[in-house]
Parts: C-alpha cells; structure tokens; sequence
C-alpha cells in the first residue's frame, strides 16, 4: 500500500511540473516599491531607458504580475549610513514674558549615505547586471528645525527701601530696611542642541521616503 502511495505522489509531482509553464522569454517585468504607483513617470522613464543598455530586454514587452516572464528588474536598497548630525543656529528670543520663555531656533542637519540598486534577474533568480542608481560614496542631507529651551538664569530682584525714621535723643535716626522685590518665576533649565540630538536620533535620520525621494531624481534625471 505504501509503495502505491509513493508511486502516486511522484505521478502527481510529475504532472504538476509537466504543467508548469516555462518563461516567457518575449517579457520582462520591473518590481518596484508601492511608492512609485503606476502611472509615474518613472515608469515610463524605466521602460524606456533599460532596453537600451540592456540587450536581454532589447524588444521585450513589459507585462505585469499575472505573468513569468523570463527576465526581471529587482529594486534592493539598503538603510542609511549617518555620517553626522550638525546644528545651526537660526534664531533666538529671549521676550522676558510670563506667557513666553527663552527659546532657540536650531536647524539640525543629517548626512547621511546609502546604497540603492536594480538588478537585472533572470526566471531563476541569478543577477546578470547590477544597475547603481546611488552609491555609497554620495552624501545627502536632510534638515530638521527645532525649538529648544534655552537656558534662562534667576532674574536680578529690585531692592525697595523702607523708610523708617525715629527721634533718638532729640535727633532723627534712620532704620531704613531693604525689602526684596521678587519677580513671578525662577531660573529655566534649557536644552543644547547637542543633547536634542543624543535623544533624538531615529527622528532626525532620514526616512525611506527621503530615500525615495533622492532615488526619483537620480532616475528622472537619465
């Protein structure tokens, strides 16, 4: 019984292969992330670009995913490097308020670096030719500003006399006191911009959209 069984599951394993399509060597596809939606403008720039410097696609029809064609374009991109964080120094006020505190206005810039390529695969998986659209020696940046505390020390106090005149001996003696005006607050703690960034990191790297963004222009500008 077990050797019919056996026998069966090669016969249906067979059939199955034996169905199996093989690729269609007339057609290519191009995989890219959800934030080129189709219609963009970068599919037409691909499209029409890569048969051009790729002779396995030369007069190949693009399709879409109900399809094996013999040939794809992957898109592989990795995470950014941090080269630096670096703060500018845009503005301050120091309005001396009730409703409003010593502040800065600090512009943190990020370089950062990365890598982003397409491949060129064929209906097994193997790279034919690697693409670079940004390479790892490239720097970008990207800015954020901020509004930081800064430091605010004690305000001075004003100093009042009272006046306190007394007859002493037939003479007028003064027992004048001082009396401390006080203002509504105290000292403000504030904040550098140094230390806004050792808490602050995954904020002020870039997002994949900002590596979206710079892999755009490097396509749209072919």
């Amino acid at each position: 019984m077990k050797k019919i069984l056996v026998c069966y599951a090669l016969v249906a394993c067979f059939g199955t292969v034996m169905q199996a399509s093989p690729p269609d060597t007339t057609k290519y596809r191009i995989n890219l992330p959800s934030y080129w939606k189709p219609g963009n403008k970068i599919w037409e720039i691909l499209t029409d670009k890569l048969p051009l410097v790729c002779e396995e696609l030369k007069d190949k029809e693009l399709c879409g995913d109900n399809c094996n064609p013999g040939y794809s374009i992957e898109f592989e991109m990795s995470a950014p490097f941090i080269n630096s964080y670096t703060p500018i120094h845009v503005s301050s006020d120091y309005t001396n308020t009730l409703s409003k505190r010593p502040t800065e206005v600090w512009d943190i810039v990020t370089s950062y670096s990365f890598e982003c390529y397409l491949l060129l695969m064929d209906d097994k998986n193997k790279i034919l030719t690697k693409f670079i659209l940004v390479d790892s020696d490239e720097t970008w940046i990207v800015t954020s500003r901020q509004t930081l505390r800064s430091y605010s020390p004690p305000p001075m106090q004003m100093a009042a006399i009272r006046r306190n005149w007394s007859n002493r001996s037939g003479s007028l003696v003064d027992n004048s006191s001082q009396v401390q005006g006080l203002y509504p607050y105290t000292a403000q703690e504030g904040q550098t911009p140094y230390a806004f960034i050792n808490e602050n990191k995954d904020k002020l790297s870039p997002t994949n959209n900002d590596l979206f963004l710079v892999v755009d222009r490097k396509i749209r500008s072919w």
